[in-house]
C-alpha cells in the first residue's frame, strides 16, 4: 500500500491544502489501474472532502514520539505532501517521498527568523527523503543548488488545475464599478504593495481577498502606496472568501494581477486563466514557466510607471483580440490532476 499524506487538509484555505486534496482525489483512481493500492493519512475533519470517492484505505499512525509515527507492515512507500511537515515514518527502511513545493525562502527574505526556519525544515524533509520530487522545473533548480543534490535524484510533476464546478455565490462586499482582483494571502513576499500604483489615470477598484499574514504591516504598506496615487478610495479589502465568492470574484473582474516575488507553482493565475481572464504577474520563480505566452508579465524591479504601461498595453492587446480568452484557457488544459496523478504513480513504481 502507498499512503499519501493528507495532514494538510486540517487548515483549509492555503495551497498545500488544494494540493493534498486534489492529489489525493486523483491518486485514489489511479491506483485502481494498479497492483499498489493507494491510501491516505486523513485526518477526521477531512473525511467529509472525500465523500464522493467510496471505500478507501484510511490510515492512522501511531506516534512513537513527538515526530516519529509508526505505519505498519503492509505499507510499502509513503508520499510526504509538503516538506514542511513535522513527521516523519519511524522505519529507515520505508521509502519515503517528499514533495518540495518550493525554496521561495530563498528569493524572499525579509523575514530572516522564517527564511531560518523554513530552510531547516525543508532540510529536515529531504534528510528523511529517499527521493524527492517538486512541482516546477524552477523549484528542482533552486532545491538541487541549495542542497547539492544531482538533478536526476529529483523528479518534477506540475500541479494540476481543477476547473470549477460548485456554486457562485455574489459576495457581501462588491465593488462599485470595473475592479481589478489580486487573490492570496496578504504577505510581504506577495508584492501587493506594487499594485496601486497601476490605477492612475483609470477609474478601476482593486479588490485584494485573501487573509491577513501576521499583523497587518503589508495592508499599511499598501494603504501607503494608495494614498501616494491618489486611489485610496478605490482600494478594497475583502478579508478571507469562500470559494463561492471566489469564482464570483474571478468570473467579474477585468484582470487579475499577481505581482508575487516567490512562487512554487502560481495555481492563482492558472484560476484566473480558466476564466479567460488577462493575467498580469511578476516574471519571477516559476511564474513565467505556468503562464508562458498567455500573460503579460510587469518588470522585474516593478518600477510605477514602467507597471503602468505594461497594463495599459496589455488590456489593449487584450481587448483588441490580441490575445484571446480561448487561447488563455487553452494554456490551463496543460496541467491536470489526472496527469499529476499517472506521473506519480510512475515514479512509486520506480522506487518500489
Amino acid at each position: 500500500m502507498i499512503i499519501f499524506d493528507c495532514q494538510s487538509l486540517r487548515a483549509p484555505d492555503n495551497g498545500y491544502f488544494h494540493y493534498a486534496l486534489n492529489l489525493a482525489k486523483a491518486l485514489l483512481k489511479e491506483s485502481k489501474r494498479h497492483s499498489e493500492e493507494a491510501g491516505l493519512y486523513l485526518p477526521d475533519c477531512a473525511k467529509p472532502l472525500f465523500e464522493e470517492c467510496g471505500e478507501f484505505p484510511v490510515r492512522r499512525w501511531h506516534h512513537i514520539d513527538k515526530h516519529y509515527m509508526y505505519l505498519g507492515p503492509k505499507v510499502h512507500l509513503y508520499h510526504v505532501s509538503n516538506q514542511l511537515t513535522h513527521y516523519a515514518p519511524m522505519s529507515f527502511r520505508l521509502p519515503v517521498l517528499t514533495t518540495v513545493h518550493d525554496m521561495n525562502c530563498i528569493h524572499f527574505t525579509e523575514d530572516k527568523d522564517s527564511y531560518d526556519f523554513l530552510y531547516r525544515l525543508t532540510a529536515r524533509a529531504i534528510r528523511h527523503s529517499t527521493r524527492i520530487v517538486t512541482i516546477s522545473e524552477v523549484a528542482r533548480k533552486d532545491v538541487c543548488e541549495c542542497f547539492n543534490l544531482d538533478p536526476a535524484d529529483v523528479d518534477m510533476v506540475y500541479n494540476g488545475a481543477c476547473r470549477y464546478e460548485g456554486p457562485v455565490t455574489k459576495p457581501e462586499i462588491v465593488p462599485d464599478g470595473k475592479f481589478l482582483l489580486y487573490l492570496g494571502r496578504i504577505s510581504g513576499s506577495k508584492n501587493i504593495h506594487s499594485l496601486p500604483a497601476i490605477l492612475e489615470g483609470n477609474d478601476y477598484r482593486l479588490v485584494i481577498a485573501g487573509r491577513h499574514e501576521k499583523i497587518a504591516l503589508e495592508t499599511e504598506r499598501i494603504v501607503e502606496e494608495a494614498r501616494r496615487w491618489g486611489c485610496e478610495d478605490r482600494i478594497i479589502f475583502t478579508g478571507g472568501v469562500s470559494e463561492p465568492e471566489k469564482h464570483w470574484y474571478l468570473q467579474n473582474c477585468e484582470a487579475f494581477l499577481f505581482p508575487s516575488f516567490a512562487e512554487g507553482f502560481g495555481l492563482p493565475i492558472l484560476e484566473a486563466m480558466m476564466y479567460g481572464k488577462p493575467v498580469f504577474c511578476s516574471d519571477r520563480t516559476s511564474l513565467p514557466e505556468i503562464g508562458g505566452d498567455c500573460v503579460f508579465y510587469f518588470n522585474h524591479d516593478f518600477e510605477p510607471r514602467a507597471m503602468q504601461e505594461e497594463f495599459r498595453k496589455g488590456m489593449e492587446t487584450y481587448l483588441s483580440g490580441g490575445l484571446p480568452p480561448e487561447k488563455i484557457i487553452a494554456r490551463t488544459e496543460l496541467f491536470s490532476w489526472e496527469k499529476a496523478a499517472k506521473e506519480y504513480y510512475d515514479i512509486y513504481e520506480k522506487m518500489l
